[in-house]
């Protein structure tokens, strides 16, 4: 072996050495695609009765969400929710995610506690554990990898609800707080931290040309007064144009508005319970109003169910030349009730 051979070789040697320390160095405990879920040593340490059994389907554009063990959410006796996963402050979600037809990814990026970051790969399933904040309310989860046009739209809530009572009024400023620094210094136009908005009894939303409210998924959190009557406007602007998921296709190739999606106002109870309050078919351009008394913990507003969405102008979508179709979610959001 001469010495160029001998140096070829410290160096190959090198950089396997380098690239097995960065390996073991950022292995991490948070991300495993197999295996066993049980397996992450995080989870030995935490009470059963604390851990949600968190079962996530992720479609395209959606994430299709079963709950057991300490939380058996359900929305009107269906055990799969869309896009909302329910908890208890103290609690750990066990998380076993696949996927239905896409590369995809769940990003939870809780920037003050945590920030988790999967894979989510066909074929292969991952395991991760999330410890629920302490702070009730809703924090944002969504797809971190493009899948598609509409893949900014696949974002859901993990709703962190008081075990029993109403969000308090401290719970409340410590999330405007929260919600506001990031707006105002690393994550300023961050789509991810909605507002927070008192509702006064009465609030009106207006979608824009996307199909959604204030520009953002899920729209804004807004607070009621525990026991107090509500009355939301909702308007929902006539779709014209193929940035409006709610703007589809025929199998004809017609473009028009979609009318078979329901809107309407959901209750959410401390079992994750979901129960319908009001429900009517929608309509555009003129507003749809939803009043109810607020004796739930918190609630459900707008277009709850995913939109099937099919770009397939004069039938030339295929799977040749490219296709464009999903579920979609971009009008709705939560209500946080607030005690006394």
């Amino acid at each position: 072996m001469d010495k160029k051979e001998k140096y070829e070789l410290a160096w190959v040697s090198f950089v396997i050495i380098l690239f097995g320390i960065v390996i073991v160095g950022t292995l991490p405990q948070d991300f495993t695609v197999g295996g066993v879920p049980n397996s992450l040593a995080v989870l030995n340490h935490v009470n059963p009765n604390n851990i949600v059994n968190t079962r996530i389907v992720s479609e395209q554009y959606v994430f299709k969400v079963q709950e057991s063990g300490a939380v058996n959410a359900q929305e009107n006796g269906n055990t799969e929710l869309n896009n909302l996963i329910i908890a208890h402050p103290g609690e750990w979600l066990n998380l076993t995610i696949t996927s239905a037809d896409v590369t995809e990814n769940f990003y939870f990026p809780d920037y003050a506690d945590q920030v988790v970051d999967d894979q989510i790969v066909p074929g292969l399933v991952t395991y991760d554990a999330l410890r629920v904040p302490n702070i009730t309310g809703p924090f944002v989860f969504l797809n971190g990898e493009y899948n598609g046009p509409w893949f900014s739209y696949q974002a859901g809530e993990l709703l962190v609800l008081p075990y029993s009572g109403y969000f308090s009024p401290s719970s409340v400023s410590q999330l405007i707080l929260q919600n506001s620094k990031a707006q105002t210094s690393g994550l300023v136009g961050d789509p991810y931290n909605t507002p927070i908005v008192y509702a006064n009894n009465s609030i009106t939303l207006v979608t824009d040309k996307y199909g959604v409210f204030n520009s953002s998924v899920p729209g804004p959190t807004l607070v009621a007064k525990e026991n107090s009557e509500v009355t939301i406007n909702m308007i929902f602007t006539t779709p014209s144009s193929d940035h409006n998921y709610l703007y589809n296709y025929s199998t004809t190739g017609v473009a028009q508005p979609v009318e078979n999606v329901k809107v309407g106002i959901y209750a959410v109870w401390w079992n994750g319970t979901i129960t319908t309050v009001s429900e009517r078919p929608i309509s555009y351009g003129t507003p749809m109003t939803f009043t109810f008394n607020a004796t739930a913990p918190a609630y459900l507003y707008g277009i709850i169910t995913p939109v099937y969405y099919n770009y397939d102008p004069l039938g030339m979508s295929n799977n040749f030349i490219g296709q464009d179709k999903g579920f979609v979610m971009g009008a709705w959001g939560t209500i946080l009730v607030e005690g006394e």
